[in-house]
């Protein structure tokens, strides 16, 4: 590399480079674009010079400079910013006010001039860089690149001892953020026999200060002079340390996610907080150590982390994609074919069989719904929650598992591995400055994204406490070590569970198999339960669908169209996103009657089949805007809302109308829980016969009763007298 043609080619770069944009009437026009912005920091009207190197590459005739600036960014950053001072037009405002740093300036570089006519009359030379005035100490600006826009990005894996120095950029997630302090640039010294000032350069955190003063100072004081460092003299900037940890995505199953310490600079500080998804450009660097071990640490250390240049916020996983353009033409292809809704619903988990209208409502849960925000500052969550409860190996957590899978930002966790702390935020202590920081847990991380937490019957009371403000305000209020803050989490949450008594007993009411308070389930849009029931047909169908899944290593071919490929599904669900479909005035009669209807049915019921709320009304509406934003609509209609009522009417049903059906044939097994409640509750050892009848015969008829009787002694549940007389009587067994 010649470093000198280069700077001369970036000088002209800067100097001619001409941006073709449009004035104010539209017309197209060509501007200076890099001189124009010199000239503002002449003016003091811009602090930061940012090249993009798409400029660089189109204007430049040497094919190898833009390579060579992002192989060795560190060293050709300086290149630039030397340009840019041999360039710098002077001010055109007149009557800029003096600062500061004009007048500490004016009086350096006499100081300088005084230094040098001194050493020039006693016939000796400078040769200390420390007496020169840095470069970066007479800047009233900070140089930063932009990458090309089709530069390859980087998985954070994939960083390592070769990129030291060059320009990089990934993507993650902010897991830490500290507070904005001073960074020493540029230390001060003062002589205090010559007065003479001596400048150190800071390329790290931390340094090592001068103790002796250079030798052409030694000279003129025989050595007896002493540094003193001036703070004010010295130069800081803003700085601030960011934690970003690896995306979900790009972590290998059962691999533990990675993280890279970034430092933020001047403009970039405060741009970035806990939970945010981002994408980074900066220089990787090797962590600066100091100390008698300096050299051999620095020998055997891999870069540890990353000097920020620029910093791209992902507001939305989902709009962050960009669509190729085979991928939306395949997307207008299907949306002409028709019954896009099942055929999405279906190309979820295609290798699970069944659950046709469970994998509706987890399509419904991807898309989302529109979330607004009110004049009065009030918001409403667009994000619909779901949770799946049922027997054991009904495939709940492999769902869950292809949800998170498919999402381009999720987290999946399970309740036995969660702590309230690991959801919301943990209380760290700062390496550098032994302050207290707050890190981001999995629902922090989760934000504009899914949550998914398997086994969520599991989790500590406490700590599920912690997902009630999440689910209904989206945020997380931490009040811990003197932090008092608050965190976005914007996320949809998926939750599997089981039952209370492992399995979905049908005796038992709703409220005691389920087990979860009334306060989470009403924040939940869609409850559906998932029972196993012993069917000829359908085990013999689930039992030939697995076995072809595990014969030829994927799902059999369906019937009708075929199941989309994972990034097929992704591309639709984020084209699905752009869209934010309103309810028109001709629905708010309907849906609101329909409302009315559903409490006044809860109203009549002897035992009440769900907790319907307000907030059941805006499940409605967040699932019909859903089903909107699928048929790529602006506004919902009514066959929206007749789906949505259907999916939540089916969750209903399969949680209470089979169960009270078969609670319904089974009169023997409800006469054996009457009586072991009874017994509980009297701590009673044995009934007669006239006992039985006098708090059973109401409900039941006697030879009910008696069946129950026989059928449970032949098993020694409890010891049956006088079988064969008309009045038997029981004695319980001690357990």
């Amino acid at each position: 590399m010649d470093f000198a043609t280069d700077r001369q080619a970036l000088e002209d770069f800067l100097l001619n480079f001409l941006a073709v944009e449009q004035d104010g009437a539209g017309k197209t026009v060509t501007r200076p674009k890099y001189m124009a912005m010199l000239q503002e920091i002449a003016n003091r009207q811009r602090a930061t010079l940012e090249v993009e190197l798409d400029d660089l590459e189109g204007y430049s005739k040497d094919a190898e400079l833009v390579a060579h600036v992002e192989r060795n960014t560190q060293q050709y950053l300086s290149l630039l910013a030397e340009a840019a001072d041999n360039i710098m037009p002077q001010p055109t405002e007149e009557n800029l006010p003096e600062d500061v740093f004009d007048v500490m300036l004016d009086q350096r570089r006499r100081a300088q001039e005084m230094t040098r006519s001194q050493m020039e009359v006693e016939g000796r030379t400078e040769s200390s860089p420390n007496f020169a005035l840095p470069p970066s100490l007479l800047r009233r600006y900070e140089a930063l690149i932009k990458p090309r826009s089709k530069a390859a990005r980087r998985k954070m894996r994939e960083i390592s001892a070769d990129c030291i120095g060059a320009l990089v950029t990934f993507k993650g997630i902010v897991t830490q953020v500290s507070d904005v302090r001073p960074l020493l640039t540029v230390a001060t010294y003062l002589d205090d026999q010559t007065g003479f000032e001596i400048y150190q350069e800071v390329t790290g955190k931390s340094f090592n200060p001068l103790l002796e003063a250079p030798e052409e100072v030694k000279k003129m004081n025989g050595g007896k002079s002493e540094l003193f460092m001036q703070v004010r003299g010295s130069k800081f900037v803003k700085y601030q340390e960011c934690k970003i940890q690896e995306s979900p995505d790009e972590v290998p199953q059962g691999s533990t996610p990675r993280t890279l310490m970034v430092h933020l600079r001047g403009s970039l500080t405060r741009s970035l907080k806990a939970g945010d998804s981002v994408t980074l450009s900066g220089i990787f660097l090797p962590e600066p150590y100091t100390g008698q071990r300096a050299m051999l640490r620095a020998t055997l250390l891999t870069a540890t982390y990353m000097e920020v240049m620029t910093v791209k916020q992902n507001k939305q996983s989902y709009q962050e994609m960009s669509l190729s353009e085979e991928q939306r033409a395949a997307i207008e292809a299907m949306t002409e074919e028709g019954d896009i809704y099942s055929r999405l619903a279906n190309s979820i988990a295609p290798e699970i069989y069944g659950h046709e209208d469970v994998k509706k409502a987890l399509l419904l849960a991807m898309v989302g719904g529109v979330s607004k925000v009110l004049p009065d500052g009030m918001k409403l969550r667009g994000d619909i929650h779901a949770c799946l409860m049922g027997d054991p190996g009904v495939a709940k957590s492999q769902l869950l598992r292809y949800v998170a899978h498919i999402s381009p930002r999720a987290v999946y966790t399970t309740g036995k591995g969660s702590s309230g702390v690991g959801l919301t935020a943990a209380v760290m202590k700062d390496p550098t400055t032994n302050e207290m920081v707050l890190e981001g847990g999995a629902l922090v991380m989760a934000d504009k994204g899914i949550c998914c937490i398997d086994e969520f019957d599991k989790m500590e009371e406490g700590d599920r406490t912690a997902i009630h403000e999440v689910m209904e305000q989206q945020t997380v209020s931490i009040a811990k070590a003197g932090i008092t803050t608050t965190l976005n989490t914007r996320t949809t949450v998926l939750a599997a569970a089981n039952p209370a008594f492992g399995r979905y007993d049908v005796r038992r009411r709703p409220a005691e198999n389920i087990n979860l308070p009334a306060a989470l389930l009403s924040r939940f849009d869609i409850l559906w339960l998932i029972l196993d029931r012993p069917s000829m047909e359908q085990d013999l169908s689930l039992a030939q669908h697995v076995l072809t899944v595990h014969r030829e290593g994927r799902a059999p071919p369906p019937q009708g169209a075929a199941p989309l490929p994972p990034e097929m599904l992704r591309a639709y669900i984020a084209a699905a996103k752009q869209y934010e479909p309103y309810v028109p005035d001709s629905l708010t009669d309907y849906v609101a009657a329909v409302y009315a209807e559903m409490r006044a049915e809860e109203a009549a019921s002897d035992v009440p089949h769900s907790y319907t709320t307000a907030r059941t009304l805006l499940s409605i509406l967040r699932l019909s805007q859903s089903l909107a934003r699928l048929r790529f609509a602006d506004s919902v209609e009514q066959s929206d809302v007749d789906e949505a009522l259907r999916l939540m009417k089916m969750s209903k049903a399969s949680l209470y109308e089979d169960a009270a059906a078969e609670r319904a044939v089974d009169p023997i097994s409800q006469i054996f829980s009457r009586i072991r409640q009874h017994a509980e509750r009297t701590k009673r050892d044995g009934y007669s016969w006239a006992d039985l009848l006098d708090f059973l015969g109401t409900s039941f008829k006697p030879e009910q009763i008696r069946q129950c009787l026989v059928d449970y002694a032949s098993i020694n549940v409890w010891q049956l007298q006088g079988a064969d007389s008309e009045a038997p009587s029981i004695v319980l067994a001690a357990a």
